[in-house]
C-alpha cells in the first residue's frame, strides 16, 4: 500500500465497525495524532477488552508491522486470533495476569484500556501496565464517562476513588513540576511516574498519556573527571546540586555528573569543619548574570524556577592561597559535551555555542 493513500484511523474504524470511530465515541481522530508517527515502526499494541474484535482489526490494518495483543476475560474471544493478532484470556483485576502480559509481550508502543470500566480495574491496570509502555509510547484509558453521574453506581465497585480522580493526581504532579516535593507522595506509582510523562490529554470520555521517563541518575557515569581516591593531599569536599527533574543530589566525593538533557540549577560546596572558611563560590545563571559569592554550604543558583546554570566559579579565601591548590572542572551540554578545567578563582564557563552545566568537580589539595 502506498503511504500517501493509506486510510486514516477513523476511516478504518468506520470500515470495521468499532465504536471508537466518529460514528460513536470518536476516539480515533484523537489517537491518530499519537499513532501516525509510529504507524510503520510500532512493534507491540496491547488492547485490554476485545468485545467483538472490531478494534483489533483496526489496529492490525493501521499498524502493518506490529503484533496486536488482545486481552479479555471471555474465552470465546480466542476466535479473533490471526497471524499478527494474539489473544490472551486474563482477568484485568488480577495483577498476576497483567504482569504476565507485560512480561510476555512488552514493552508496548501503545496500551488501550477498554476493559470492564470498573474504577478499580481501570486504576489497577494503569498502575500495573504503564511500566511496560516503552519510553515515548502511549497509554490510553477509555470510557471514563463511567466515572460520573448515573453510571457511578454500576462501575464504582469497591474503589474509594474514580480513575479520573486518580489521573488528576498525575496532572497535579506533572503541572506543578518541581514546585511540589514529589518525595513526600505516598503512592509509589504517582511518585515514580508523576514527572515521567510528556503530556496528559483529556478528551471526551478518554485520556491519553504520553510516557517520557527522564534519564535515571543512578545509571549515569560513576567516573569522576579527576581521580582523587588515592591522593592523601586532597581535602574531603561535598558537592550538592539541585538538578532538573530530580531535585537535590549530594556527593561526598566532590563531584557530580548528569547528562546533556538534565541540567544543574543550583549547587553548594562544603568542606570539613577544619577548612570551613576555605572556599567561596558563585553561579552563572541562564541570562549570563552571576549570583553573589556564597560560603560553605550555601546554595548558589535557583530552585523551582527551571533556570539552568551556565557556569560557576570557586575560589580560595585570601588567607588560604599559600596553603592549598584548587582545581575546578565543569562539564557543559553540547555535541559532544565540553569539559572545562580552570584554576581556583577563574570562571568555569562553556565555550561559545556550548550549553548548560551538567557536571562539576572541585578538587582541593593541601600543599
Amino acid at each position: 500500500m502506498i503511504r500517501g493513500t493509506e486510510e486514516t484511523l477513523d476511516a478504518l474504524g468506520i470500515k470495521f465497525g468499532t465504536d471508537k470511530a466518529s460514528s460513536t465515541h470518536d476516539y480515533l481522530s484523537l489517537y491518530e495524532r499519537f499513532f501516525q508517527p509510529i504507524r510503520h515502526t510500532a512493534g507491540k499494541i496491547l488492547e485490554i477488552g476485545v468485545y467483538n474484535g472490531a478494534s483489533l482489526s483496526v489496529w492490525e490494518a493501521y499498524f502493518p508491522n506490529a503484533t496486536i495483543i488482545g486481552a479479555d476475560i471471555d474465552s470465546s474471544t480466542t476466535r479473533f486470533a490471526a497471524p499478527r493478532v494474539q489473544i490472551e484470556i486474563i482477568d484485568q483485576s488480577n495483577i498476576e495476569n497483567l504482569v504476565y502480559l507485560g512480561l510476555k509481550y512488552g514493552p508496548f508502543d501503545a496500551v488501550i484500556e477498554d476493559g470492564s470500566h470498573f474504577w478499580e480495574h481501570q486504576i489497577t491496570t494503569l498502575k500495573t501496565l504503564f511500566p511496560f509502555v516503552r519510553n515515548g509510547g502511549v497509554y490510553i484509558v477509555e470510557d471514563l464517562q463511567t466515572n460520573y453521574g448515573n453510571l457511578e453506581a454500576d462501575y464504582r465497585g469497591v474503589s474509594s476513588i474514580s480513575c479520573v480522580e486518580y489521573l488528576k493526581k498525575l496532572v497535579d504532579l506533572r503541572v506543578s513540576d518541581d514546585q511540589f516535593d514529589i518525595s513526600q507522595v505516598e503512592d509509589p506509582f504517582l511518585r515514580t511516574y508523576g514527572r515521567s510523562m510528556r503530556t496528559i490529554t483529556f478528551y471526551r470520555r478518554a485520556c491519553v498519556i504520553e510516557k517520557r521517563v527522564p534519564p535515571n541518575l543512578r545509571l549515569l557515569s560513576e567516573t569522576p573527571f579527576v581521580r582523587t581516591e588515592n591522593d592523601s593531599t586532597v581535602v574531603p569536599t561535598v558537592v550538592r546540586a539541585h538538578i532538573a527533574h530530580y531535585g537535590d543530589r549530594v556527593s561526598a566525593s566532590g563531584w557530580l555528573r548528569s547528562t546533556p538533557e538534565v541540567h544543574f540549577q543550583a549547587f553548594a560546596v562544603e568542606t570539613e569543619s577544619e577548612f570551613f572558611n576555605c572556599l567561596s563560590y558563585r553561579a552563572r545563571l541562564a541570562d549570563g548574570g552571576w549570583t553573589n559569592w556564597k560560603d560553605n554550604g550555601e546554595l548558589a543558583g535557583t530552585q523551582g524556577k527551571n533556570q539552568s546554570l551556565t557556569g560557576f566559579s570557586v575560589r580560595l579565601s585570601n588567607a588560604e592561597t599559600s596553603q592549598f591548590d584548587l582545581e575546578v572542572i565543569g562539564e557543559f551540554s553540547g555535541t559532544p559535551p565540553e569539559t572545562i578545567i580552570v584554576r581556583g578563582g577563574e570562571d568555569c564557563v562553556p565555550p561559545a555555542g556550548a550549553g548548560c552545566l551538567i557536571g562539576m568537580q572541585v578538587v582541593l589539595r593541601k600543599r
